[in-house]
């Protein structure tokens, strides 16, 4: 820490300029110490007391009892005897010495502690020594505390240092600054270091005083802090009071001042008379006490004090304290700590505690407050007081009004109750009665009254500590109570409640109530869906219900999009889906009938006695099949399976089925349905849908078997035996509910096996058959939660089933619009059996929304597609898709049924059709739907379906029926002309890179091969190029291409182009060149447009080189002509302006027209006349006229005019 600043806030202390010490005493008693020391005479007496004001320490030596904290980098004869030779006293005979360090001789020890000067000391006969030729060598000081350091005085044995320099630190040798270079040339030795006078106390300079090589012996360095030649602007600076404080001094010798014979020799012997040698070495200083002692001491515990040693502790005054008295004592911190000047010591002021504390601290910002009066803050203070000078009682003490207040009573407690009081029982510290404030009067919490604050005010209840306004006010709901009024138990707050409301304070509903509010019952019953809720509790807010999962709306009465309701007939089994049992299959259940033709009933009007009346006949089924000529037909029904699927197209009529169709099943044979969905433990009623094909009635024989034990209690008590069920299937209905339910329960496996039989025969008849359109198991609802029970909810719900006949609208195939009171329970019962709402999982393909119909699950299906999830092509479609399915379009002449293959399409053909949709004959035959042959001459194996053409005719023919060669081959192929098609030898065969014909055809009377060539070729057998072309077409790979000629040539010259190069040889249109490609001498234009023309040229104006025999050349793009001198056009055809002479062979000359005695400077374009004056005449007008006379220089006159 920087002496002169507070431990707290050093800052603070700079801020109000304490932090210099008296810097004018100080400075001037420095210089002062500085020439006494120089000069020998005594201090003057400037301390006086430390009473009045400033007292300050004696100067002296520094190095004076310090000699263990002095060292240096280099001294001779430590490790063994050194020789050394001395350069002055040359009267002497002896030069030469040693010195050993070791020794307790004067005379040869030369350590560093020779040069602390003390009284009675040999003087001159001792002395440091450095080792012989070592330049760069410190001597170093390190002081115990910080110390203030005025100047050094140095008496060297030898040469002075060529160059050294003085370092300080103030931070004990963590770092270092320079006061001062010393060097013979400074320019040279220390170059960036300037050598004039400093301007300013803080800068460093280079001195060449002290550094010649002369003398040699008794030569002196004297360094003062401050140079009296710096101006001081402000003594009190801070960086004065730097530039003096030390820890460390270090002086640094770095070059050694030689004869120069070191640079001829370099023996070791001549370095041996060059070294540093100090007699004496003074520091001079004091102890450093900011005017606040004296007088300084050793340290505790130091050795035995040297007589004239400046000790580094300070003994301080003024109530300061510290090593150099920069801290106010302890108690003593009323005022900043402030160095002491001549007429005012800034001693530290003691704190005022009341006598409540013996500690304190200075607070800058108490000190300003008080317009620098005080700044003490006492700590700790006692006897329940506190404040800034413990003149306050502290929280729940009053000021005692009959005690002092230095009195240990001065405070004394507050009784109040801390609940009802704020602040936990505080009361008035002291009596104000501008604040209103009583000493220990109590301050109640805003609902609190009484004179302890131990009540609570009307209207209020349970006063609690806690609580930060002491009471809570009754929180009665006034929506909840039953009257007006607002209070309530004064201890425990409770309210007064409506009919459905509860709670301490009435602002609850009771369970399975809602929505409070000022009716006269307070609440709403949640009134939840009994299936789509866990339960009838709702959220008393909004009166949310607890929805089973995919349930929505407040009472849960609704589902989530993408989800559904199911309606009773949900487990629906398709018949066309079981498998179908023969009569004898031992898993039928009752007795196998036997079977036989049995007899055939025919129904006719008759008359009897007198009266119309219905007579049945019966006969023998096969007498009377053979009898009417359809014995075969009977036959037929025997080959037909027992149970086949017969599907049903969707014409647009209303549909009387489910699924795709029925299960066409055979007297006696049955069906096996396997069950293994179920969602609810409970009994189901087992319904079948059906279709009589006769006016007869059947019956079935169900058996229902399980091989998993029930679990569930409902289903508890049924072992898992086969339970057999009989039920009769009028003709005149279109659904059996089989009397008795069956207990289904989830995770088992059921078969139901069903024997289908006529009823009232004792055989079974194989022509009867019965359509079968599903097995349908209704669950029985009423034994659900919500329905069973006397509570008026369920009996309701009983009662609207059976009203709207809820349960009966789900036997039928085809069911009508659901009234909505059993929409909404059959959404209740489906939530209930499921836990929750259906996912639609409409099909991507097939449907064109995830979103289904929320009663049902019927989803939004594409065009023909059919099921509750798009998942299936209506019969008569397939290809099931992205854009739904498609109509099979089976022929109606070529198919047996309109019905298709879902996945393929194919449609079942008749015997001798074929084709997806049975409209096509076989691939050998044509003329659907009355197939024949194709004919194609042995050459083809298919023909185009409608029109009997042969379709990839082999062997190189072609034709409607393979009846001719390919282009490219020659013969007759014929069927029975026993030839072949032979390939065109033009010259090479079709394929070959060396056949270039079209076709061929042999020459009937010299049985010759003809070729037709291809364009660009010519000869018998297409081996030369036509004109126009060029090539070697007799070689393999020489075909003829274009002579490019770019369209300039007769294509019907035989000579317009080389054969074999392609060169171009009659150019038409005026133009030349190896591909006709530019216009002819003596042309121009667009060869490639055919513009070519005669080149305009006038011969005389044209340079005779472009010319001959009467044809000039000119540029064949632009048509101008290269012309003579001067003369200009694009033909050439006149001089240029002011030029004459056309037709000469050097072009055109200029007119030279006198520029006085012409009109203008053109001329006559062939004569050269130039247009005269009136007077003058001849070509350039140079002369006079004609009958005129005169000197044309001036004037010329006529024949009968005279010279004015």
């Amino acid at each position: 820490m920087r002496p002169g600043a507070t431990t707290e806030s050093s800052s603070q202390v700079e801020m109000l300029k304490f932090s210099a010490m008296p810097m004018v005493l100080l400075y001037y008693l420095t210089l002062w110490g500085q020439i006494a020391d120089v000069q020998g005479t005594e201090e003057p007496d400037l301390y006086h007391g430390c009473l009045e004001g400033s007292c300050y320490p004696a100067t002296g030596n520094l190095l004076i009892g310090r000699a263990q904290n002095l060292s240096t980098t280099s001294t001779c004869g430590l490790e063994e005897p050194q020789e050394y030779c001395i350069v002055s006293h040359l009267q002497d005979s002896e030069k030469c010495f040693i010195c050993d360090s070791r020794s307790a001789s004067f005379r040869e020890s030369h350590h560093i502690e020779n040069v602390i000067y003390l009284t009675g000391q040999n003087g001159e006969q001792t002395w440091w020594q450095s080792e012989n030729g070592v330049e760069q060598v410190s001597i170093r000081l390190d002081l115990e505390a910080e110390l203030h350091f005025t100047h050094l005085i140095m008496k060297f044995k030898t040469f002075r240092p060529a160059a050294m320099l003085i370092e300080r630190s103030s931070d004990f040798g963590q770092s270092w600054k320079v006061y001062r270079y010393f060097a013979f040339n400074c320019s040279k030795l220390f170059p960036a270091v300037p050598t004039q006078i400093p301007t300013h106390v803080n800068q460093a300079m280079c001195d060449e005083r002290y550094s010649e090589i002369e003398p040699s012996n008794y030569g002196e360095v004297i360094f003062k802090v401050l140079d009296p030649a710096v101006k001081v602007e402000d003594p009190y600076s801070q960086e004065i009071q730097d530039l003096l404080r030390v820890t460390n001094l270090r002086v640094n010798f770095t070059k050694l001042h030689t004869l120069g014979d070191n640079l001829l020799d370099s023996r070791y012997q001549v370095l041996q008379k060059y070294y540093y040698a100090v007699y004496e070495m003074v520091l001079r200083g004091s102890c450093f006490c900011y005017g606040h002692a004296s007088e300084c001491a050793p340290f505790t515990g130091s050795a035995t004090p040297v007589e004239g040693m400046i000790h580094g502790r300070c003994v301080c005054k003024h109530h300061t304290k510290g090593l150099n008295c920069e801290f106010c004592k302890n108690f003593y911190q009323d005022l900043p700590w402030s160095p002491a000047e001549v007429h005012n010591p800034h001693a530290c002021k003691e704190c005022n505690c009341n006598e409540h504390s013996h500690r304190c601290h200075f607070d800058i910002a108490v000190y300003l407050a008080t317009g620098n009066s005080s700044g003490g803050v006492c700590d700790e203070c006692q006897h329940n007081t506190m404040g800034r000078q413990c003149q306050s009682c502290k929280p729940f003490f009053y000021r005692n009004p009959l005690a002092d207040i230095r009195a240990k009573t001065a405070c004394i407690p507050c009784d109040c109750d801390p609940a009802g009081s704020s602040d936990g029982g505080v009361c008035d510290s002291h009596t104000d009665t501008t604040l209103g404030m009583i000493a220990g009067q109590c301050r109640c919490k805003e609902n609190v009254k009484g004179a302890r604050c131990d009540s609570c005010k009307e209207g209020f209840y349970s006063l609690s500590l806690n609580d930060p306004l002491g009471c809570q006010p009754c929180r009665c709901d006034p929506r909840g109570i039953i009257t007006d009024s607002s209070s309530c138990d004064q201890i425990r707050g409770d309210c007064y409640c409506k009919r459905f409301v509860t709670g301490q304070y009435c602002d609850q509903c009771l369970p399975e109530y809602w929505g409070l509010s000022y009716d006269v019952a307070g609440c709403r019953s949640c009134a939840c869906d009994f299936g789509g809720a866990y339960n009838n509790r709702c959220s008393m807010n909004d009166g949310q219900c607890p929805c089973r999962p995919h349930l929505i709306g407040r009472q849960c009465n609704d589902v989530q999009p993408g989800f559904f309701c199911m309606p009773l007939d949900y487990y629906m089994y398709e018949a066309e889906h079981a498998t179908g049992l023969p009569p004898t299959d031992p898993d039928l259940p009752g007795p196998l009938r036997p079977e036989s033709p049995v007899d055939c009933v025919e129904y006719y009007n008759g008359v009897q006695n007198g009266r119309r009346v219905r007579l049945r006949r019966q006969h023998s089924t096969i007498r009377l099949l053979q009898q009417r000529g359809v014995l075969s037909r009977a036959r037929q029904f025997q080959q037909k399976p027992d149970v086949e699927v017969v599907q049903r197209e969707h014409t647009g009529h209303m549909i009387t089925w489910t699924g795709s169709g029925f299960a066409r099943v055979r007297d006696g044979a049955g069906l096996s349905f396997h069950i293994d969905n179920i969602p609810y433990p409970m009994e189901y009623g087992i319904l079948f849908r059906y279709e009589p094909e006769s006016t007869e009635d059947w019956e079935v024989v169900v058996g229902v078997s399980s091989q998993d034990l029930p679990v569930s209690p409902r289903c508890g008590n049924l072992l898992p035996s086969e339970q057999v069920y009989q039920g009769s299937l009028p003709h005149t209905s279109r659904y059996l509910l089989l009397p008795k339910p069956f207990c289904f329960e989830p995770r088992n496996h059921y078969k139901i096996v069903v024997r289908f039989q006529r009823a009232g025969v004792a055989q079974r008849h194989p022509a009867a058959f019965i359509l079968v359109d599903s097995l349908v198991l209704l669950p029985h609802v009423t034994e659900l939660p919500g329905f069973h029970g006397d509570n008026p909810a369920s009996v309701e719900r009983r009662e609207a089933l059976e009203h709207y006949t809820c349960l009966e609208l789900f036997r039928m195939a085809t069911m009508p619009d659901l009234p909505e009171t059993c929409a909404r329970l059959l959404c209740s019962i489906s939530a209930l059996i499921h836990d929750g709402g259906l996912s639609c999982q409409c099909d991507l393909q097939g449907s064109t929304s995830s979103v289904c119909h929320k009663l049902g699950g019927q989803c939004q299906c594409k065009p023909n597609v059919m099921g509750r999830q798009c998942d299936q092509c209506i019969p008569g479609t397939y290809g099931f898709g992205p854009y739904g399915c498609s109509s099979c379009a089976c022929s109606p002449e070529g198919s047996i049924s309109k019905i298709c293959n879902p996945v393929s399409g194919q449609c079942r053909c008749q015997q001798g059709i074929v084709g997806r949709q049975c409209d096509q004959c076989p691939p050998d035959q044509w003329g659907f739907p009355h197939c024949r042959p194709c004919h194609c001459n042995g050459h083809a194996e298919k023909c185009d379906s409608h029109t009997g053409a042969c379709q990839q005719c082999r062997d190189y023919t072609a034709g409607r029926h393979c009846e001719r060669c390919l282009d490219g081959y020659y013969g007759d192929p014929v069927l029975g002309s026993g030839q072949q098609c032979r390939p065109c030898p033009c010259p090479g065969y079709p394929g070959s890179r060396h056949y270039y014909g079209i076709s061929c055809q042999a020459d009937r009377g010299t049985n010759q091969i003809v070729c037709l060539c291809a364009p660009g070729y010519t000869g018998p057998r297409c081996d030369r190029c036509s004109p126009g072309y060029f090539g070697t077409p007799g070689q393999e790979g020489g075909a003829c291409r274009p002579c490019q000629c770019n369209n300039n040539i007769d294509p019907s010259d035989p000579e317009a182009c080389d054969p074999h190069t392609g060169q171009c040889l009659h150019c038409l249109y005026n133009t030349g060149g190896p591909h006709c490609a530019e216009c002819q001498p003596g042309y121009y234009g667009n060869a490639f447009q055919r513009s070519c023309r005669r080149c305009t040229c006038n011969e005389q104006g044209t340079l005779p080189t472009y010319c001959s025999e009467g044809i000039c050349h000119c540029d064949q793009t632009t048509g101008h002509c290269p012309c003579r001198a001067n003369v200009v056009e694009k033909n050439c055809d006149r001089c240029a302006q002011n030029f004459w002479g056309f037709g000469s062979d050097l072009g055109c000359q200029p007119c030279n027209c006198d520029p006085t005695h012409s009109l203008r400077a053109d001329c006559n374009m062939f004569t050269g006349q130039c247009h005269c004056q009136p007077g003058f005449g001849g070509r350039v007008c140079s002369h006079c006229q004609e009958n005129h006379w005169g000197d044309p220089e001036e004037q010329c006159l006529g024949k009968y005019e005279h010279r004015m």
